[in-house]
């Protein structure tokens, strides 16, 4: 315990206990570049030399650039993180939710569930291997297994990826989702762009003018989901200078991918052999805190809280998003 005191102290580490998926969503790294991809299982033990983090972390999130079910140790990797008294949580595709696995999420206490989805009528092509469908039916066995063993957890979210082909369907996304108790929709914008052809997907407004129309349009629907019991909320990349710390928390948060490495966020750990990432060591190689406690990190960090960016960070849209609900 005395040695406990001395750890960092986290808002939340992000854990990619997969680096697996068995969907081929047509905007994801793990899609565009499944020929070079590196992702695997997370090993129960490497996860276990986490534990003693925990307990100064107020939520960990086990999910990544992969399908954290996929992991067949994953929910003893959940009891052991709820025995450390953290708040945890995870998105999945649904595929593989059924009533036993829904049991076992609702049983083992899990806190935050949010179910991926892009679309309406456009969710099964652009997130092909997944369907509207399941993430529904997924939705229904969840919330009865809560009823049946008497539980309030988890929180069902709805991760939804707003897309260029997919933002006519935007306004009908309330009325479309209420009343499956969901608690939360949170909207975000094709932040990583992992090629060219992408590009056009992005909705990000690049003038000031196209924000503010974007922006009172995501007002407009936040109103209608809210009159329909629903909280809904947008984060959208402002294309005015980036703000003090971005959206990801790189000050008092983590990433740690399915090979141990350890990342500020998500964007810059991408488990594949092309893409340039922000490595500051291996948990596999040296204990977390000394990671932490690099120079090289420290400075990154002190970097991320002046005016100047670290360099990775200048034009990602993490720095500039503003909150709409």
């Amino acid at each position: 315990m005395f040695s406990a005191f001395f750890l960092p102290s986290f808002d939340w580490i992000q854990i990619e206990v997969s680096g697996l998926c068995n969907a081929k969503c047509l905007y994801c790294p793990h899609t565009v570049w499944q020929k070079d991809w590196l992702g695997a299982n997370l090993s129960l033990a490497t996860f276990k030399t986490l534990l003693p983090y925990l307990k100064k972390t107020k939520l960990v999130y086990l999910q990544g650039w992969g399908e954290p079910l996929l992991n067949p140790e994953f929910f003893e990797m959940v009891n052991l993180a709820k025995a450390h008294g953290v708040k945890v949580g995870f998105t999945t595709n649904g595929t593989l939710i059924n009533e036993h696995i829904a049991e076992k999420i609702v049983f083992s206490q899990v806190d935050v569930l949010a179910l991926s989805l892009a679309g309406i009528e456009t969710n099964d092509r652009i997130r092909k291997g997944t369907s509207l469908n399941q993430v529904l039916k997924a939705i229904e066995t969840i919330n009865s297994a809560k009823a049946r063993l008497k539980q309030q957890n988890p929180q069902i979210h709805i991760a939804y990826m707003l897309l260029r082909s997919n933002e006519y369907e935007l306004e009908r996304l309330p009325e479309f989702l209420a009343g499956y108790g969901i608690q939360e929709i949170i909207v975000s914008l094709l932040d990583f762009v992992p090629s060219k052809e992408l590009e056009e997907e992005c909705l990000a407004p690049q003038t000031e003018e196209d924000f503010n129309l974007l922006k009172k349009r995501a007002e407009k629907v936040a109103e209608k989901a809210n009159s329909l019991g629903l909280k809904m909320i947008f984060n959208l990349p402002s294309p005015r200078s980036q703000g003090r710390v971005c959206s990801e928390n790189p000050i008092k948060s983590l990433f740690i991918n399915s090979l141990g490495m350890v990342s500020p966020c998500v964007f810059t750990g991408i488990p594949v052999k092309q893409k340039t990432n922000v490595y500051f060591g291996s948990i596999y190689q040296e204990p977390l805190k000394s990671i932490w406690n690099k120079q090289e990190y420290k400075k990154f960090r002190k970097t991320h809280l002046s005016r100047d960016k670290p360099p990775v960070c200048v034009t990602c849209p993490k720095a500039r998003i503003e909150l709409v609900f």
